[in-house]
């Protein structure tokens, strides 16, 4: 099977190298276990012209063929790019239509973090689910609405084209195809030697919530500010509206439009936010934590917690304490 990894300028390095490190051990695996037979993988790294790039961090990569030089292959790779996707997007213009061509042709197409935004500007994505990066998930959407995100999966499959989240979630995409493609018993093996979790896990208990405060609306700014310093508190919405001198509709009109969440959600997420600290850095009890972010019930609490995390208090503590 040939695979081709793409390099352009502004791609993460170890998007790249990891990629190549572990198809390519996963062929040595695969061959020791057979006899030395002929290889699973065959891999071959491209750029759009055949010459040097320059990765994010300024490392210089050098590929070993350029697109035209590859006339057929069966899986294609795309990159991360952090954090200049949107304006790399522009550079790449020549890469689209040889994708596009190579899909039609059979192959498979999969991407690395935000590496989906390549595969979605050649149209590859259109109709079809997908993830990235939970980071870049609102300016996808924006671009890409014809594509269905799950910014919470680590890895998506739809068709012949695979996505996978943040740049640990490539080595997911990785075993899958090892699996997909040699088989469970290499996949494991894999897994084992290189140190791998080829386990289902989610994006969700990576996520943080974000309280954009650059919108433009002076007036709802100072309500997020207030909210920070006071969400420990009790708090209603017509209070808060009261507060800032709003009526309760033009108020929740206004701030969602400028936060992309009604007021109830927004306040939520930051005690939610507030409880993450709290269980990553000290050993308190999920009773005195719901106490200090404002709540009262804390099995209540403790449901949207896991609403909004995707894990436990108790086990996102044991994932993330530090």
């Amino acid at each position: 099977m040939k695979i081709t990894v793409i390099m352009a300028d502004e791609c993460s390095a170890t998007s790249v190298t990891g990629a190549v490190d572990v198809l390519c051990f996963a062929d040595l695996l695969h061959r020791y276990g057979n006899g030395g037979e002929e290889p699973l993988f065959q891999i071959e790294t491209a750029s759009l012209d055949g010459g040097p790039v320059t990765c994010f961090g300024g490392m210089g990569l050098s590929p070993q063929k350029g697109l035209h030089d590859i006339t057929a292959t069966d899986l294609i790779l795309v990159p991360g790019f952090l954090p200049n996707i949107l304006t790399a997007l522009d550079g790449m213009a020549a890469l689209y239509p040889w994708l596009r061509h190579h899909h039609k042709q059979g192959a498979w197409m999969g991407s690395i973090c935000t590496g989906a935004f390549v595969l979605a500007e050649a149209g590859l994505l259109d109709g079809k689910e997908a993830t990235t990066h939970w980071l870049y998930a609102e300016p996808f959407r924006a671009r890409y609405p014809q594509v269905t995100l799950q910014e919470d999966r680590i890895m998506t499959e739809d068709g012949r084209v695979l996505c996978s989240g943040g740049s640990s979630a490539g080595n997911d995409l990785l075993l899958h195809l090892v699996g997909k493609f040699g088989g469970e018993e290499l996949l494991h093996d894999c897994s084992k030697k290189l140190l791998l979790d080829s386990g289902a896990r989610e994006q969700g208990p990576y996520i943080s919530s974000i309280f954009p405060l650059n919108h433009g609306d002076h007036d709802i700014r100072n309500v997020q500010l207030w909210l920070a310093e006071n969400s420990d508190t009790p708090l209603s919405i017509d209070g808060i509206a009261g507060k800032f001198g709003f009526g309760i509709r033009n108020f929740k009109r206004r701030f969602k439009a400028a936060t992309a969440m009604n007021p109830v959600n927004y306040i939520q997420s930051l005690r939610v936010e507030k409880a993450k600290r709290l269980l990553e850095t000290t050993r308190k009890s999920m009773e005195e934590i719901t106490c200090e972010v404002g709540y009262e019930d804390s099995n209540s609490f403790r449901r949207l917690f896991k609403q909004h995390a995707g894990l436990s208090p108790g086990a996102f503590r044991k994932k993330f304490y530090r």
